[in-house]
């Protein structure tokens, strides 16, 4: 059965970071503060070779990278061979419909020393007599009858199977989802990374005007040494960044089944187009939810299985048929040789009337496991309404907050760069412009992580809703 995955498409992307955030060129400091010079240029090299490897990165989609879960993934590749297990299983032949046919042979040698005495006083001395049998058979058997045991057990042989492809939709399911949030979680990093770098070269900017007050004895040095300190904690958030977007790349490439050390750039954007409608959810979910989907199977086998127990109360009856040769050679006793071939034919039938009440009672628990397995499909329905609503509030939510956060987003962008051009006039203080950038660096993470955990929700939700995989 062919899957096709979800398609998303851009609405909201991270260009709109680059658009908020304002572009500095990084200037060189004098020689007289060669220990940032240093780190300003170790970060500088580091940035630099980050971006000459990214040319020659592999850039991963995230429908490529779904692509290769679905085709690589263990838990999935494990689904698929339940799947063609339940298959193979599903044939009359394991329902008890088909006949069963063995062939049978056997020679039988002996060297014997024989004495006979005859009612007739006669006496008969062998010594070292031969004897000789020889036998085949070929038999056939066929149940045409058995209280309709067979039909019942080939319908849960299919049942199986079925439930088997819902198993395995629940496992692609699952690995989708965690597929999208790690591969989110790398474009997340990526983008917190560009912020930082871009925050970067306005604290430069920063410090080179304090570094120009200082030196004309305008401001004291306690501006240059926060500016300076501002951008060494900057460069240190750059450098964490690094190592969690490794971790993050390192765990997706796990759920890809490829090696740890397979370096790629994902897609620099986060979108959602999904907009969902709240009762069009709550009638498609019990028909596409894979823990529903599997609830009422479980259901239907419970009951099927019921239809097994019974067939006990009612007769057997089966055809037989084999032809047979047998041969046998003597030197001692009544015949030296006795032949024998020729088919036979027959019809058995049997009826259990009384076993202590035990087919009765394997009724009455089959039953019971039916009744609990209803139970069960209920509370699942249950709890996967309650997932639907949480996850389409969550949603709804997380959509309003990232509006309101690109909003502060361009709010902050805006009050930084009026800080810094009225710190530049000298109109402000530096521990202004210290605290402006500080809100606007909180406002960009808080866009950033807005912007994923709006996709998770959606995730969330489409997992619920049985749409991952279709």
């Amino acid at each position: 059965m062919r899957k096709t995955i979800f398609g998303y498409k851009s609405s909201v992307t991270s260009s709109e970071v680059e658009t908020c955030c304002r572009y500095v060129r990084l200037v060189p400091l004098n020689s007289n503060f060669s220990t940032s010079l240093e780190m300003t240029l170790l970060i500088g090299i580091f940035v630099f070779f980050c971006n000459v490897s990214s040319f020659a990165q592999e850039v991963l989609s995230i429908d490529d990278a779904i692509k290769l879960a679905l085709q690589k993934n263990y838990a999935v590749m494990i689904e698929k061979n339940n799947v063609e297990i339940a298959k193979a299983q599903n044939n009359i032949g394991n329902a008890g419909m088909s006949p069963s046919v063995s062939l049978n042979g056997g020679f039988n040698f002996s060297v014997l020393n024989s004495h006979q005495e005859f009612n007739t006083g006669a006496v008969q001395e062998r010594t070292g007599a031969k004897s000789q049998n020889l036998s085949a058979s070929i038999n056939a058997s066929w149940t045409i009858f058995d209280g309709m045991k067979m039909f019942a057990v080939k319908k849960r042989l299919g049942m199986n199977e079925q439930l088997s492809s819902i198993a395995l939709k629940q496992q692609m399911e699952n690995t989708v989802y965690d597929v999208i949030a790690a591969y989110y979680n790398v474009v997340k990093i990526q983008q917190l990374i560009k912020a930082a770098q871009q925050n970067l070269s306005i604290y430069e900017e920063q410090k080179k005007i304090a570094q120009k007050k200082f030196e004309i004895g305008s401001d004291s040095k306690v501006d240059f040494l926060l500016a300076q300190s501002e951008e060494n904690k900057v460069k240190s958030e750059v450098l964490q960044q690094q190592i969690l977007l490794l971790n993050a790349k390192v765990n997706l490439n796990v759920l890809l089944n490829r090696s740890s050390d397979t370096d790629f750039k994902a897609e620099d954007n986060i979108v959602s187009t999904y907009n969902p409608n709240f009762d069009e959810l709550k009638k498609s979910t019990p028909q596409n939810n894979p823990a529903i989907l599997i609830s009422k199977q479980n259901e239907l086998i419970f009951n099927q299985s019921v239809k097994e127990a019974r067939s006990a109360n009612l007769p057997l009856v089966q055809l037989q048929g084999a032809y047979n040769l047998t041969r046998a050679n003597s030197q001692a006793g009544f015949l030296f040789m006795n032949r024998q071939t020729g088919p036979m034919a027959g019809i058995t039938a049997s009826w259990l009337l009384f076993n202590g009440g035990k087919n009765n009672r394997l009724v009455k628990e089959r039953n019971i496991l039916a009744l609990n397995q209803k139970y069960i499909t209920e509370q699942t329905q249950l709890q996967v309404d309650a997932l639907v609503y949480i996850n389409y509030q969550a949603f709804l939510l997380n959509k309003q907050i990232l509006e309101m956060e690109t909003q502060n987003l361009t709010d902050a962008n805006e009050v930084q760069n009026i800080s810094l051009e009225r710190y530049k006039i000298g109109k402000a203080a530096f521990l202004e412009t210290i605290q402006t950038q500080k809100n606007l660096e909180d406002t960009q993470t808080r866009y950033i992580n807005a912007l994923y955990n709006m996709k998770i929700s959606e995730t969330e939700l489409l997992k619920t809703n049985g749409e991952l995989v279709r």
